[in-house]
């Protein structure tokens, strides 16, 4: 029931607005959670709007054409499911590489409503979402700096890098991507709060300055902030 103007506006703008619904059901189970700050994910809603305009701006010119999305810090897998819901709605081919150290197939409590009736893995957890996940996303375990050199991708077309926040890890993730953008892809950054993760926040405006990045900068309360960095 917040109110949260600056996404309402970004979503205005692009043109695109993920279901509200379907959104809150999945937040139920992979969001809503017992933590000492405030609830909040509408993360959900700009990587549903930025990808989706994405794909708007760069068309497929063949049935093979396909974006090829990275994810650092899966968690629950709220966003990977959020980009996958993207890609479905405008019908387009794509994979979704979520990186986290969590085990994807391995019973665990998750802080979250399902625990009620004993540990799950993530893949049971998201049970009632298994087709978006069977189309769209590969769940990649181990730490991102080990993880990612391994990958082979010639193009990012979008990434959503929410994973350790100390500047050393967000720029070593962004050198794993940096040589893999062209003009008009895309990178989303969680967390720009210069109280909580200052170092986040140095990372994130050197990216942007030095890098060419276009940015937008997205505030949803004090204690919640997101960029949406744009290649030149």
């Amino acid at each position: 029931m917040n109110d949260y103007p600056q996404i309402d506006e970004y979503e205005q703008k692009t043109g695109y607005a993920i279901g509200q619904e379907w959104l809150h059901d999945l937040a139920l189970h992979t969001q809503v959670v017992v933590k000492d700050s405030p609830l909040c994910y509408t993360h959900g809603r700009v990587l549903y709007s930025a990808l989706s305009n994405l794909l708007r701006v760069y068309p497929a010119i063949s049935l093979t054409d396909t974006i090829t999305i990275w994810e650092t810090g899966t968690a629950r897998g709220f966003s990977a499911l959020c980009m996958a819901k993207a890609l479905k709605d405008q019908k387009r081919s794509g994979t979704i590489v979520t990186f986290d150290v969590l085990p994807h197939r391995t019973p665990m409590y998750w802080n979250c409503i399902d625990d009620w009736d004993g540990p799950k893995t993530r893949a049971e957890l998201l049970r009632p979402w298994r087709s978006l996940l069977q189309d769209y996303v590969l769940f990649h375990q181990g730490d991102t700096h080990l993880e990612l050199p391994k990958m082979q991708a010639e193009r990012i077309h979008f990434a959503f890098l929410d994973g350790a926040h100390e500047y050393d890890d967000v720029m070593f993730e962004f050198e794993q991507i940096r040589e893999r953008q062209q003009s008009g892809d895309i990178i989303v950054y969680d967390d720009y709060t210069p109280q909580q993760f200052p170092g986040n926040v140095r990372a994130l405006n050197e990216i942007c300055l030095r890098h060419y990045y276009r940015r937008a900068d997205l505030q949803v309360h004090y204690g919640r902030g997101y960029v949406v960095a744009e290649k030149d």
